[in-house]
Order: C-alpha cells, then sequence, then structure tokens
C-alpha cells in the first residue's frame, strides 16, 4: 500500500503535526509513504518516515484558484512516478492541488481531510460553488468531528456516502512532559504558590487572543492570584501587547511566542484557556486533546468539535461561545479549587486516549483499503510487515 500525503507545508502548523503523527502511526502498520509538500522543503517534517518531495512554486501562478502551474506540474509528475494507491490531502491549499491531479473515474482514489469549518467567504456565492466542486471530486471526505457533518452536506453539498468522521489524532508520545513542573514555573518566574493559566494558539483574529487578556483582567478583580503564560505568534502580538499595558497586566500576563515546549508548558500549568471565535473555523483542536492527554483541564468555549473533546464538568468546563462572564468563572473557580482539577484532568486523560493517533491511523487504512479495492493486498496489523504487492 502506497500513500502519498499533500500538505501545504509552509510552516509546522496543524495539518503538518497531524500529517507527521499519522506517517509515523501508519509507518506502524506497515504502509509506504510519501509526503509532497507545495511550500517549504520539509526541514520541520525530519523525523518523519517517509520521502519527503518539496514542490517549490515555479512557474506561471494561476490567479483566480490562486495555484501555481509549475507546483501543479511537479506534483502530477511525482503521481506518475511514484504511483500511489491513494492520495490524501491534508487541508484547503493540498484540496486544490489533489483535486487537480486526482480523483475522477480514472484517477488516483485520493482523500480530502477536512480539519475544520469553512470560512464565511466560501460558504456563499461562487466560491461556495468552487470549493464544493473541488470537495466532490475527492473518492472521501474526512471530517475532524461530527459537528462538521451539517455544514458539508447542507452548505458545501457533499454526498453523506463519500463522507466519513475520523476523529483528530495525536501522537501521546510526542506529548509527554521532559522537564519537571517545578522546573518549568522556575524558569518562567512563576511562584509555587500562584495558579497558572496557559493560552496556546497563534495570536490571530480567529483564535481571539483579546479575550484570553479580558479573562486574565477579570480574574485579578476578581482577587485570584494567577499568572497567564500566552504561547504563540502571529500579527495580533502588537494587539496583545497593547492590551495587556492597557490593562495593567504586565506582571500578570507572560507573552512567550513559539515554543516547542509545549508538553512542559501543559504539566506546570493548572488550567488551559481556549477562546477561539465560532466562525474561527475550527474543528477538533489538537490543543484540546494535548492537554486531556497531560491531564490538563481546560476551559472553553463549545465550538466546533470542542465538546467532543472536553465534556463539560467531566473533564473540563465548557460554555458558549461568547459567554465571556462564562468563561472567566469557570477559569476561577477550577483555578480556586485543586481537587476538582485533579479529578477532571484524570478523567480528561482517560477520556483523550481515543484520540491517540495509534488508535485513529487503522481508521484511515480502512478508508484506504476501501478505496483500494482487491487489486491491493491486505496491510497486516503487525507493525513494519511490508505490503506484498509492492
Amino acid at each position: 500500500m502506497r500513500v502519498l500525503h499533500v500538505v501545504d507545508g509552509a510552516g509546522r502548523r496543524g495539518a503538518e503535526i497531524f500529517t507527521a503523527d499519522l506517517v509515523i502511526a501508519l509507518s506502524e502498520l506497515g504502509v509506504e509513504q510519501a509526503v509532497a509538500l507545495l511550500h517549504g522543503d520539509g526541514s520541520q517534517l525530519t523525523d518523519v518516515p517517509a520521502m519527503m518531495r518539496p514542490l517549490a512554486p515555479a512557474g506561471v501562478r494561476i490567479p483566480v484558484i490562486r495555484m501555481n502551474l509549475g507546483t501543479l506540474r511537479r506534483l502530477r509528475r511525482l503521481q506518475s512516478d511514484w504511483r500511489p494507491d491513494v492520495v490524501q490531502a491534508n487541508g484547503g491549499e493540498a484540496l486544490k492541488y489533489a483535486a487537480m491531479t486526482s480523483g475522477g473515474r480514472r484517477g488516483t482514489p485520493f482523500v480530502y481531510r477536512r480539519i475544520g469549518a469553512a470560512p464565511p467567504w466560501i460558504t456563499h456565492g461562487p466560491r461556495r460553488l468552487v470549493y464544493s466542486r473541488l470537495m466532490r471530486r475527492a473518492s472521501r471526505v474526512v471530517l475532524v468531528a461530527s459537528a462538521l457533518q451539517g455544514e458539508a452536506s447542507e452548505v458545501l453539498s457533499i454526498p453523506r456516502s463519500s463522507v466519513r468522521v475520523i476523529p483528530n489524532g495525536v501522537d501521546a508520545r510526542r506529548v509527554r512532559p521532559t522537564r519537571a513542573p517545578e522546573e518549568v514555573r522556575r524558569a518562567l518566574g512563576v511562584p509555587e504558590a500562584t495558579r497558572m493559566m496557559l493560552s496556546v494558539g497563534a495570536l490571530t483574529w480567529e483564535k481571539d487572543p483579546l479575550v484570553h487578556v479580558e479573562v486574565s483582567r477579570r480574574l485579578r478583580d476578581r482577587g485570584l492570584r494567577a499568572v497567564h503564560v500566552m504561547v504563540g505568534d502571529g500579527p495580533m502580538r502588537r494587539d496583545v501587547e497593547a492590551a495587556v499595558r492597557a490593562a495593567g497586566l504586565q506582571a500578570r500576563v507572560v507573552l512567550l511566542g513559539f515554543r516547542q515546549d509545549v508538553p512542559d508548558l501543559m504539566a506546570a500549568a493548572d488550567v488551559l484557556l481556549f477562546a477561539s471565535r465560532e466562525d474561527g473555523m475550527e474543528g477538533m483542536p489538537a490543543v484540546l486533546i494535548e492537554a486531556g492527554m497531560t491531564g490538563l483541564p481546560a476551559v472553553a468555549y463549545g465550538i466546533g468539535g470542542v465538546p467532543e473533546v472536553v465534556a463539560d464538568g467531566e473533564t473540563g468546563v465548557v460554555v458558549q461561545s461568547g459567554d465571556l462572564d462564562g468563561l472567566a468563572s469557570g477559569a476561577a473557580e477550577l483555578l480556586d479549587d485543586p481537587d476538582r482539577r485533579y479529578r477532571l484532568g484524570a478523567a480528561g486523560r482517560e477520556r483523550c486516549a481515543r484520540f491517540d493517533i495509534r488508535a485513529v491511523a487503522p481508521r484511515y487504512l480502512a478508508v484506504y483499503r476501501e478505496l483500494a479495492g482487491g487489486g491491493v493486498e491486505r496491510v497486516a496489523a503487525g507493525a513494519g510487515q511490508k505490503d506484498a504487492s509492492r
């Protein structure tokens, strides 16, 4: 069985991280894989056991659909030379290129992994028709959350027969902390008796980092002693810094920028805060799965597939999107109650075991087998066994 994954590749973002985790898990099931990167050189995926094929932009750019003709030709040539049994497009940019080189009655079957809801500019007018047609070229459309099914069928007109729901997956081995919480807190300057709230996400409009700052202000006004550590960077950094200064939170909010030690930070924190916008295209946020795996309870807006990860009152606190009072109150109550935090965190760790990539990967393999049909011999479940058809 050969699978070609197509990703944007411009940075180590959600689609790239998931692809890396999936490739590792599928390789343990004996699947031969390659990764086509529309941008970048693959340096962020150096530990992945797959052939890396950068398809750096070259040649004429097609303006309306925003595709590069040279990249398209290179992807088509790669498929012709390597002859995958299945192509998987991870994310919207990858969808465009995979749909133009795969699918249809005679093309290589391709799977489109849909990681979130459609942005508003796609759900109306001509663009909706274009993207709907691209998705319908996919042999299967994998949704990462059940919450996305309604939009897929009602807005984008994707046939239900081609839709599969496979939850987001995270390699639990990747999120194991490497340092003791006390060591991490000392490095951050967070006193032992001070509660620590953590936010992880890009400083972008859809993640709404200003709401995160506002929650911190409300916690201070309640007299709660807590430090808010924010991980991530992006175009709104200056806005966030200005909001922190305006609220007088310089001693309580720490902006760390991009970090590679998020598991260590999660293990050292008391609560994770998640407040993305309802129209921010979230599917099933991996950061909530990662927090659950480390036993960190979350306080979150119940958008998209969030309630499928965080069970309100059982593994964390989920409030209606936009309920800022509820978000701040939920955070305050958890920060004030260590016994409850422990119970919710333990339950979250147990619940999130179902999202381990080693549990998710076989479901993708079942889809690949379904598409490949009888022409490809079954891949044995034993790790490392080679496919007899190649």
